[in-house]
């Protein structure tokens, strides 16, 4: 069970470099990760509170059983492979949507949303902001009484 006696570790060291709670995940240098090892190590540092973790260089033997692990908890994470970090994992479409806004705009609020699509309630969009929150795929910052979101890969 190196993974549970891995994550103390890994979350230590997480913490250590991270900064406004992003923090690169490189897995240079790993020939393999099973996803029972990803599950147990590195998977619980989207749990962590006010990290924000992106993966980069995972080799691609672990990229599906990386996959496994998301598809079992309904997550999504960042990877860095080359260029634009681009998405591991599946997401609602109304999530995807939300997401694509975020990224394409920078910086955006739940009322900034709204006048993308009227159709779509503040709420609502308040809602999948939050969502992705807690999918570690956003960061939030406070404005007043206002909360903005970018993504988590961006500074």
């Amino acid at each position: 069970m190196a993974g549970i006696n891995d994550r103390p570790k890994i979350e230590k060291a997480a913490r250590a470099v991270a900064v406004d709670g992003g923090v690169v995940v490189d897995c240079s240098g790993v020939e393999v990760m099973s996803s029972s090892y990803f599950d147990a190590a590195v998977w619980p540092l989207w749990s962590a509170s006010e990290l924000f973790p992106i993966l980069s260089k995972v080799p691609p033997a672990a990229l599906d059983d990386i996959e496994l692990v998301l598809k079992a908890n309904s997550g999504a994470v960042w990877h860095l492979a080359k260029g634009e970090p681009r998405l591991l994992g599946q997401l609602d479409p109304s999530l995807v949507k939300t997401l694509d806004e975020v990224a394409k705009r920078g910086e955006v609020s739940a009322g900034d949303l709204a006048e993308v699509d009227r159709a779509i309630g503040p709420t609502a969009w308040s809602n999948r902001l939050a969502a992705l929150y807690q999918l570690r795929l956003v960061r939030r910052k406070k404005d007043g009484r206002r909360l903005n979101y970018i993504v988590s890969w961006r500074t």
